[in-house]
């Protein structure tokens, strides 16, 4: 007789719903590193960004949210993104936080996962 094992081993994928609109993420460690690099590099170009002209202000946090999402999900679901805030970048500003959060969250629980710490302490 056969011993079967159903394994969950790619269980992390991230679904985002944003109205009529689902963005997947699948963290893989290709897509996570070029993720994490990009996320280095806006944060460094939001750090340049100046009190001044809000107009100004708001093209340029809307550029380097485009540049995120381009990277994280695909340069065609940008636009649609930024569609499904109303086309305001406040609230496309709020989207990318509330799935950065999720996002840190997501990987707060893998690092705390309690199969990996069973077989790591033996």
């Amino acid at each position: 007789m056969a011993n079967i094992f159903n394994l969950n081993g790619n269980d992390d994928v991230m679904i985002f719903n944003l109205g009529d609109l689902r963005l997947e993420f699948q963290p893989t460690d290709e897509k996570s590193k070029e993720l994490s690099d990009k996320a280095l590099e806006l944060k460094e170009k939001a750090d340049n960004v100046t009190e001044g002209d809000e107009w100004e202000n708001r093209r340029t946090i809307k550029e380097l949210l485009d540049d995120f999402f381009g990277v994280m999900f695909d340069t065609d679901v940008t636009e649609k993104i930024y569609d499904a805030a109303g086309k305001n970048t406040w609230s496309y500003l709020k989207i990318f936080l509330q799935i950065a959060d999720a996002v840190i969250d997501v990987k707060r629980k893998q690092e705390n996962d309690e199969t990996f710490k069973k077989y790591l302490a033996e």
